[in-house]
């Protein structure tokens, strides 16, 4: 049985293969490791013409050189390994562009990392070092003695044309928590160091410069930081993240994320100091290789079939999203769901089937997945908050299907949030997480789910790849493995308490943000022996106005096709077609208010909603249509602050549901040719 206990918090690095590899099979144990990829034996070469073409070719004007750690020419290195488009050479005299390169050249008790594509090295103090490339594109991570490091480049600003590209950046994309003395004391986080950094304008965060003398010409911001842990459970709980880049460039900069069993402040320094930029050359790619999906040997035999069916099906299922189910604990004596006191749970579960007849009626199409969402529990506090539990006899009723009874299969997105993912309010539970303290919680959450019997579509912590959830990168110290560890403890949980009818959904949002390498979807995935599904999120809220001059609203608008032909193609590069996927949610919109008249764009939705029946009917589905085995359309609308004057009713930001609920006021009779696209692509679409 596995031992959450020992998940390394480094989850995406470490590997338990040949002493030193590219890339870590994802099929791995206890450590925790994750990055696909084929595990590749370093080769070491003390060749001397590949040492003499890297320094005198290559490299001749010491652009790679570290004076201070003694690495200034091919005499000063011992051993090289040097990495080129997946593998190992021992003989490397000839750079193209079609190259990725990467070289560790050894010297002493020192490695220099020479990382060709992406035009940066710096110098590691061992001579035995780990490496894992199998998401170079992305991000490198290196271990040796006690740590795992992270190593990204990046160059995705996309603010340049404003009047303050890095401070708009690094405010908003990078920087605003981890920056945050809140955050970190809300999160039971100690700040050992940091660079002290400008703040003209409070309310900006980060604006002008980090410290302009740790390194001269360069601006770097640094945080030393170490995860409060009294129980001794998060093995790596030091930090040190380093923010590097030329003072006069505001567009690229590398971001280094090391953790570490103890304090490496002076270490974080000695490799800053040894930091270079220089030209790149050839380009960066990955070598991230998952695999198949593995079925889960704990299956009980309806998810398994389940499972199976959907592997195979070639129509996709579907379901459309209007009301979390409440978890359980509404207060004082009102603590069992079916318990008739409980006014929250009678009104909720009245109000889910309304809305399901309602949708069903309009589609002329019953459900086959039923989806809910709900998280950790409520309250901002987290040392007194209502905690949230599976809704067992409300999932009974409203779902209930093994995908052969007639009966809706649950889709169960979990969160790891307690106050539905408020960011700004500076503070996540995942660092609480990592010390164990939510475990009893997500025992009772195993054990109801598993009680449940049927199968669950188990999404958790979707559109992690963001800045506004709290499980996002952004919100754990710049450290998507935190992710990755927290979701295999829960997986690990599930496991012993005997979990057998989960298949675990893996779903980032289509465009991740903020834009960045290092927040990038691979950074988040878990590993195959922890996913079973892709999940898909890809929005058109169809909220165009018509461009005077240029294009009509109906003409900017993305069809169904673009859309997810776009994210099929996105991760075809990663996933092999054997990976199914569920679009966990997914709409149209018809226009909101708060951008022009209410569903002014309602005739282009109609066409959108035809159009996606026309690509999932055509006689020969395209590659990203067979790869579909659900899609769930929210039927919810993004709302804003203060009211329509013409309606009295809150503003509709984006206008994504297509009737009333109980209790709304709205009036959707102008949509009444988008209910007859879908009620004509249902007629026809098993047929």
């Amino acid at each position: 049985m596995k031992k959450f206990f020992s998940l390394l918090l480094g989850a995406t690095m470490l590997c338990c293969c040949a002493a030193t590899a590219v890339g870590c099979s994802s099929d791995k144990g206890d450590d925790g490791s994750t990055q696909g990829g084929n595990e590749i034996e370093k080769v070491y070469t003390t060749d001397s013409d590949t040492l003499k073409y890297i320094f005198e070719n290559m490299y001749k004007d010491g652009q790679i050189a570290d004076a201070k750690n003694g690495i200034e020419d091919a005499a000063d290195v011992e051993k090289a390994a040097v990495f080129v488009n997946g593998e190992y050479v021992k003989n490397f005299t000839d750079m193209t562009s079609r190259k990725d390169v990467k070289m560790e050249l050894v010297s002493g008790e020192n490695t220099r990392i020479v990382n060709v594509s992406a035009g940066i090295a710096y110098t590691l103090p061992s001579a035995a070092i780990e490496s894992d490339y199998s998401i170079a594109h992305l991000r490198s991570q290196y271990s040796y003695d006690d740590v795992i490091l992270s190593v990204s480049y990046e160059s995705g600003n996309p603010y340049m044309n404003t009047s303050d590209p890095w401070g708009i950046y690094a405010g908003e994309w990078l920087l605003p928590h981890i920056d945050n003395d809140e955050f970190c004391k809300n999160c039971g986080i100690t700040v050992l160091n940091k660079t002290e950094n400008v703040y003209p304008d409070k309310d900006k965060r980060v604006v002008g410069h980090g410290d302009l003398e740790m390194k001269p010409g360069y601006d770097i911001y640094m945080y030393a930081l170490q995860i409060q842990d009294e129980e001794k459970t998060i093995e790596r709980p030091f930090y040190n993240v380093a923010v590097i880049k030329q003072v006069d460039d505001d567009k690229t900069f590398t971001l280094m994320v090391m953790k570490s069993k103890s304090d490496k402040t002076e270490e974080m320094k000695e490799i800053i100091a040894g930091y270079n930029k220089f030209t790149s050359r050839g380009q960066v790619k990955s070598y991230f290789n998952p695999g198949d999906p593995k079925e889960d040997p704990n299956w009980n035999e309806e998810t398994k079939a389940y499972f199976e069916q959907l592997q195979t099906t070639q129509y996709a299922n579907w379901g459309a999203f209007s009301y979390s189910m409440p978890g359980g604990y509404f207060g004082e004596g009102k603590d069992d769901e079916t318990n008739p006191l409980n006014s929250t749970y009678k009104n909720i579960l009245d109000k889910s089937r309304q809305v399901k007849q309602t949708v069903e009626d309009i589609w002329g199409h019953t459900y086959e997945i039923y989806p809910t969402y709900t998280h950790i529990g409520g309250g901002v506090d987290y040392t007194n908050y209502t905690p949230h539990n599976f809704p067992l006899a409300m999932a009974r009723e409203l779902a209930g299907g093994d995908g052969s009874n007639g009966k809706p299969v649950l889709q169960f997105t979990y969160q790891f949030t307690l106050n539905n993912n408020l960011v700004n309010d500076e503070v996540t539970p995942m660092f609480d997480i990592m010390r164990g303290k939510y475990d009893e919680q997500f025992r009772k959450l195993a054990r109801d789910i598993r009680e449940y019997h049927y199968p669950v579509l188990f999404r958790l912590n979707n559109e992690m790849n963001t800045d506004w959830t709290s499980y996002s990168g952004i919100m754990t110290l710049l450290d998507p493995d935190i992710f990755t560890m927290t979701w295999q403890r829960l997986y690990n949980i599930f496991t012993e308490e005997g979990v057998d009818n989960c298949i675990w959904i893996w779903n980032p949002i289509a465009v991740s943000c903020p834009y960045s390498s290092w927040g990038e979807d691979l950074c988040y995935f878990p590993g195959t022996d922890y996913v079973h599904l892709l999940g898909g999120t890809n929005y058109e809220m169809n909220n165009y106005n018509d461009i005077p001059g240029g294009a009509t609203a109906e003409e900017q608008i993305l069809s169904f096709k673009e859309c997810y032909t776009s994210l099929y193609n996105k991760n075809h590069e990663n996933f092999p077609d054997t990976w199914s996927l569920i679009i966990a949610e997914t709409a149209c919109g018809s226009g909101g208010d708060a951008s022009g008249a209410l569903g002014r764009n309602a005739a282009s939705q109609a066409k959108y909603v035809r159009d996606m029946f026309a690509e999932l009917k055509a006689e020969e589905p395209a590659a990203y249509i067979k790869q579909i085995k659900g899609i769930v359309w929210f039927n919810c609308n993004d709302y804003g602050t203060g009211t329509n004057p013409d309606t009295n009713l809150q503003i509709i930001t984006n206008r994504l549901q297509f009737c009333n609920k109980p209790g709304e006021n709205y009036n959707y009779d102008d949509l009444k040719e988008t209910w007859e696209a879908f009620k004509e692509g249902f007629t026809n679409y098993k047929k």
